[in-house]
């Protein structure tokens, strides 16, 4: 079982904020998706609750997304993916790193994203194991806060969420 959370399903840091970020519908589709403007703070969360997947099986989490021409300090984030009852306090910042764009340095190691077949791109946010779907909600996020430059250019369109 697949399942969409699209750009209005998730929590985006400033998305209710016309300076920060833009909603558009994409041509012939009635899909909303989020454009980032300008943040300092990028914060992108996804929620679902585990009984609403297949019991007993492995999922992976992929944010889909798009990079306009102006994109600006967005190289590289932080992945998480985890059922929300077990995230220890003070580990908010914990994940592992992912690259929006191709690597500045040589030998830079995180994940990557790939081209999709619709014509979008995909950064795997991490993966879980639905056992009997009694953990709760497990939330997939994708933050970059260390660098405090303004950021920009990236196009939400959603976190897919796909058996392994």
């Amino acid at each position: 079982m697949c399942v969409w959370l699209g750009a209005r399903e998730l929590s985006i840091e400033w998305a209710d904020n016309p300076e920060h970020w833009t909603w558009n519908y994409i041509y012939n589709s009635g899909m909303e998706v989020a454009e980032l403007l300008s943040v300092r703070w990028l914060d992108i969360r996804g929620k679902i609750d585990a009984r609403q997947l297949t019991r007993k099986t492995s999922y992976l989490a992929y944010l889909v997304f798009k990079l306009t021409d102006n994109v600006s300090e967005l190289e590289r984030a932080i992945a998480s993916v985890r059922f929300v009852k077990e995230k220890a306090e003070g580990t908010d910042e914990e994940g592992y790193t992912v690259f929006l764009s191709k690597p500045k340095e040589e030998g830079e190691n995180g994940k990557f994203p790939h081209l999709r077949d619709d014509e979008w791109m995909e950064i795997k946010l991490g993966e879980f194991f639905n056992n009997l779907g009694e953990n709760g909600e497990v939330e997939m996020r994708l933050m970059e806060n260390k660098n405090t430059n303004w950021k920009c250019g990236i196009i939400v369109k959603g976190i897919d969420i796909r058996p392994n």
